[in-house]
């Protein structure tokens, strides 16, 4: 059962109940006498495309000079100097609120079906029978909400300064204009029982100021609201849904029998079964918040009810906007991609122009904050930590979601033209950025995002040659060739990268991986960023068969990491030790994600949402991606067939999985062994590597039929 379902309405923000389309954003309270809907659209932010950056080459020299020097302070201070604006702010839009309902009920009953993205309450008052249902149109970006057997009254309220206005005795709304900014509009029809909400904003584009017109923006969005109205309740309920399971259908998840429990409940005693509802509501999030033709989903995804939001609600580029689509290729939602790789290629623009002002680079360079007008450039204005402001990564890791994209579909055109050109550039930046120090090419300045270490009996965040950077690079390199050899491209550039000899992950004395280039004291050992393990997740270059002993000392890096964590940081750990092949570690991450965090700790509140705290959609996501990892592995160019199942899943099902190279997997599995795999091409037929309890078959896979594995397996049928 894919819902989530409570039996008294949300006493707040943490309890309600989220719809979306990519665009419009809405969560829904469930009231009694009030039915609160609080509105959202992607587009909604504060600012204004950014000047072209300026600056001063000569810091970054300077800040490279003092950190080869062992001034690790004074190189900060140089960086500092290369700091600019903050990025912009995510908005809230209005609230809508049915009134007028009843004061008391019985047989309450408040659910989200995960399958449909139907939101609905139902209860009795006296004889009537209530109900209400709403559902997000994705094609309109409307949403549709009907009230039967109670008359309700309409009130549409914002926080932001803005004019009501009605456009006949059935169209009502509220527009206006951020301070400085874009203009913004929420239209509501009514047509019998069924209310239309539209919403519009003056964003026209990352390069492009925005229209401050409010009326456009009422006018634009009451002709969705009418194109909505005019196919009725049915029609549009039947659209929607529709639209929503051609994407939630592809994949399926059975852990054990689902208690008839509220999910609150569930929650306080968790089932062997949570964990499915965790990893489907996460694809379903993922479906509501990021749909092609819309922004990538940001720190909140599409939800924020704050004029001033958790860290501004932007993207953060240095795990956070990255862990949003790590599910996406994998639980088969490549379209829900899409956001985040059209976002990429026009960083990629912006990139290149603050790679040039700042570092004399050529290429595109990123750093630790954007927003939709795409900042590149170091934010803090000279007060930011560099451990986080002065990152200069991001578009490294960013083309590892590129190069993804076309590992799983094999789209060789995608890959020529559109991500070709932003992997080139990002490459060129990094060609740049290496130094020599004693003979070994590395990174100066260098960070490992938002940690830090003790030098003089200090914290210092600048050092030289992080882990993280040279997987990255490594990463990145490796990525430009291989695209160069399905391309065929031969030139100066993949040459060049062909030569470099970059170093190997340090090992220090104590057998764990190191953060740094150097064997230096940690200033927060249990520090919530695992940036040093993105070899071995979500790059591939630590492998627990390829690479036995980096897989080692990353395990015991993890060890030293310790278990606790904010909620993003605990599924980023079970995804990792799922790449270990510890199934029982990872799945005791996930229960301690799936901890009640009302009372303020990290977890997941009581719609599931996941706590940093306050509340971050990425541990969502990442749970996600988690769960798949325990079940399905392809990022060695072999399937490995339930990798790191946990003994507390001895039973279960799964169907629809993905797999690089373009393979569709189902596994049954029953008292902890694999009792039946079917593998489906998405394109032609192919020989692929499977792998199960260390027996490995080659077998063929055709788009025409289910495939059973020979005998070095187990041949039946799914």
């Amino acid at each position: 059962m894919t819902r989530l379902w409570f039996t008294a309405p949300a006493g707040a923000w943490e309890e309600a109940l989220p719809l979306g389309t990519g665009r419009l954003g809405a969560m829904c309270f469930g009231g009694l006498d009030t039915e609160l809907v609080q509105l959202n659209d992607d587009r909604l932010w504060t600012g204004s495309p950014m000047p072209p950056p300026s600056g001063d080459p000569e810091l970054v020299a300077r800040a490279r000079s003092h950190v080869l020097a062992g001034a690790p302070a004074a190189a900060e201070e140089a960086l500092r100097q290369m700091q600019g604006p903050d990025t912009a702010k995510y908005l809230p839009l209005a609230n809508v609120m049915l009134v007028g309902g009843p004061a008391q009920a019985e047989f309450y009953r408040r659910e989200l079906d995960l399958r449909t993205g139907v939101y609905s309450v139902s209860y009795r008052t006296g004889a009537a029978e209530v109900r209400r249902e709403a559902v997000c149109h994705s094609g309109l970006h409307v949403l549709a909400l009907r009230v039967t057997g109670v008359r309700t009254g309409l009130l549409v309220r914002s926080s932001l300064p803005g004019e009501h206005f009605t456009s006949s005795g059935r169209v009502v709304g509220v527009r206006g204009r951020v301070p400085d900014g874009m203009a913004w509009a929420v239209v509501v029809a009514v047509d019998g029982d069924t209310v239309y909400v539209a919403t519009e904003t003056g964003y026209r584009g990352p390069g492009t100021a925005p229209d401050d017109d409010p009326a456009e923006c009422s006018r634009l969005a009451l002709a969705r609201v009418e194109q909505a109205r005019g196919l009725g309740w049915e029609t549009f309920r039947e659209q929607a849904v529709e639209a929503h399971r051609t994407l939630f259908d592809r994949v399926s998840l059975q852990l054990g029998p689902v208690p008839d429990l509220p999910t609150d409940q569930r929650l306080a005693r968790p089932d062997r079964a949570l964990p499915a509802l965790l990893f489907q509501y996460g694809r379903y999030l993922l479906i509501t918040s990021s749909r092609p033709g819309t922004l990538p989903a940001n720190l909140q995804g599409v939800w924020n009810p704050h004029t001033d939001p958790p860290w501004r609600g932007n993207y953060t580029l240095n795990v956070n906007l990255q862990m949003n689509y790590w599910p996406a290729e994998v639980t088969a939602l490549p379209e829900c991609h899409e956001p985040l790789l059209e976002f990429v290629a026009e960083l990629s623009g912006f990139g290149a122009a603050t790679a040039k002002a700042l570092y004399g680079a050529p290429g595109w360079v990123a750093h630790h904050n954007s927003d939709p007008w795409c900042l590149t450039t170091p934010v803090g204005n000279g007060g930011g930590d560099p451990a986080w402001a002065n990152w200069p990564m991001a578009a490294a890791w960013l083309c590892r979601h590129l190069w993804e994209h076309y590992a799983f579909t094999g789209d060789v055109d995608w890959l020529r033209g559109h991500a070709w050109p932003v992997l080139r550039g990002a490459a060129e930046f990094c060609l740049h950025w290496l130094v020599l120090r004693d003979g070994v090419v590395t990174t100066a300045p260098s960070t490992s995002p938002e940690n830090h270490y003790l030098a003089g009996g200090r914290a210092v965040a600048v050092g030289v040659g992080s882990t993280m950077d040279l997987a990255l690079t490594a990463d990145l390199f490796a990525t430009l060739l291989e695209a160069a050899e399905v391309l065929g491209v031969r030139d100066d550039l993949v040459d060049r990268v062909r030569e470099v000899e970059l170093p190997p992950p340090p090992v220090g004395s104590h057998g764990r991986l190191l953060e740094w280039a150097d064997d230096v004291p940690e200033a927060e050992p249990d520090h919530r960023h695992l940036s040093h393990l993105f070899g071995l997740y979500p790059g591939d270059q630590i492998d627990r068969v390829l690479t036995p002993e980096l897989a080692e000392a990353a395990e015991r890096a993890l060890v030293a990491r310790g278990d606790a964590g904010t909620g993003w940081s605990l599924a980023w750990k079970a995804a990792l030790w799922a790449r270990l092949g510890d199934g029982d570690r990872a799945h005791a991450l996930l229960s301690m994600l799936l901890t009640d965090a009302t009372a303020g700790g990290p977890g997941a509140y009581r719609n599931l949402l996941c706590a940093h705290p306050p509340f971050q959609i990425d541990g969502n996501f990442g749970a996600t991606a988690a769960i798949a990892e325990m079940l399905l592995q392809s990022h060695t160019g072999e399937l490995r067939l339930l990798p790191a199942l946990p003994a507390a899943w001895p039973t279960g099902v799964v169907r629809g999985l993905r797999a690089r190279g373009g393979v569709v997997v189902d596994l049954w599995w029953d008292n902890g062994l694999l009792q039946a795999v079917a593998l489906r091409g998405l394109g032609g037929a192919k020989t692929v590597v499977v792998t199960y309890a260390a027996r490995t078959a080659d077998v063929k896979v055709s788009r025409d039929f289910d495939l059973m594995l020979d005998g070095s397996l187990v041949p039946i049928v799914c």
